[in-house]
């Protein structure tokens, strides 16, 4: 008889979430760039992000994401700008430095989510994915 924990999405979903990230971690661990760096970065890469926006795409707590964003910040990889008509909203944008290692990451990345799923044609991956942003979007709300 499977376990209970073979067949509950939950745990899968965890698992191989485990399972597809720790290549790819360990690449990262390789350059010396925390996960939570990477993370922080590549949600910024294409826009400015409020802190709320992070905590909930870097998938960390604010205490943990403004230590994090203090030190990038030191490292001159982001900066914080507040919104002049909102004075209480910080956006964090990242800086030519910041995006010179996004740059570097991005390939590394898919090149590494390809070979994760070399075994699956790409409709079914695609569908994966669908499937997944879905499922996120319904339970965001």
């Amino acid at each position: 008889m499977p376990h209970f924990v073979d067949s509950h999405l939950a745990y899968l979903l965890a698992k191989c979430s485990h399972v597809v990230s720790s290549s790819f971690h360990a690449q990262l661990k390789e350059q010396n760039i925390p996960v939570v760096t990477w993370r922080i970065l590549g949600s910024i890469s294409g826009k400015a992000r409020t802190v709320s926006e992070l905590v909930a795409m870097v998938l960390i707590s604010q205490p943990t994401l403004s230590k994090a964003l203090d030190r990038l910040e030191r490292d001159g990889l982001i900066m914080r700008k507040r919104d002049s008509q909102h004075r209480r909203q910080v956006y964090i944008h990242i800086t030519d430095k910041g995006r010179k290692i996004v740059k570097k990451l991005i390939p590394m990345a898919n090149k590494d989510e390809l070979s994760m799923f070399q075994h699956m044609p790409e409709a079914e991956r695609l569908q994966l994915k669908k499937m997944l942003q879905d499922l996120i979007a319904f339970h965001s709300k």
